[in-house]
């Protein structure tokens, strides 16, 4: 079962969501939320989430519940630390992080065993934590428009806008090149 209710101005998602337990895609992107309930955990059948472009200051412990979750997409929000919770998101291959005021990341991050693609663009990373290199199945990993790491664009190669166009003939570094430079040259670590 899905459920789209994106773009409706909402600034709190209906309570009653939570409690269908047949969900599995929910998009409430481009809304007007600020806080989500714990009783998101209830939604344990969830696999594909979308809360992108919403007013999202911190998420609850709970999401880490969700473990059947395969696609969080947070961009565009107002994160500035998530829940070590987050580790607990065993099936997560997809998670999007553009775009919000992280500084750092929990060191939980590293036990999300299935997950392939991380972007991280346009937040406020000042380091990362070593738990990234054991992301085994990561095979993309953006980063661009975090200054504070120190990596050079020419490492990080094309932005995220430039992927998603068809004609692009280059691939940004594979992850583990990104990550062997930053943990390797001497640069801060959590």
């Amino acid at each position: 079962m899905a459920l789209d209710l994106s773009h409706m101005h909402l600034r709190q998602p209906p309570t009653s969501i939570w409690q269908l337990p047949q969900l599995r895609t929910l998009d409430l992107a481009g809304n007007r939320l600020k806080v989500l309930p714990d009783s998101i955990a209830q939604s344990l059948q969830l696999e594909y989430l979308d809360l992108s472009g919403n007013e999202l200051t911190a998420l609850p412990d709970s999401i880490g519940q969700l473990t059947r979750l395969r696609v969080l997409n947070l961009s565009g929000n107002r994160l500035t630390a998530l829940p070590r919770s987050i580790g607990q998101l065993a099936c997560l291959e997809h998670l999007d992080l553009a775009g919000n005021r992280l500084t750092v990341l929990p060191d939980s991050i590293g036990q999300l065993a299935r997950l392939q693609q991380l972007i991280l663009h346009h937040n406020r990373l000042t380091a990362l934590p070593q738990s990234l290199r054991k992301l085994s199945a990561l095979t993309q990993l953006y980063l661009h428009g975090n200054d504070q790491l120190g990596l050079p664009l020419e490492l990080l190669g094309p932005r995220w806008y430039q992927v998603l166009n068809p004609r692009m003939t280059t691939l940004p570094a594979k992850p583990s090149e990104i990550l062997h430079y930053y943990f390797y040259v001497g640069l801060p670590i959590n």
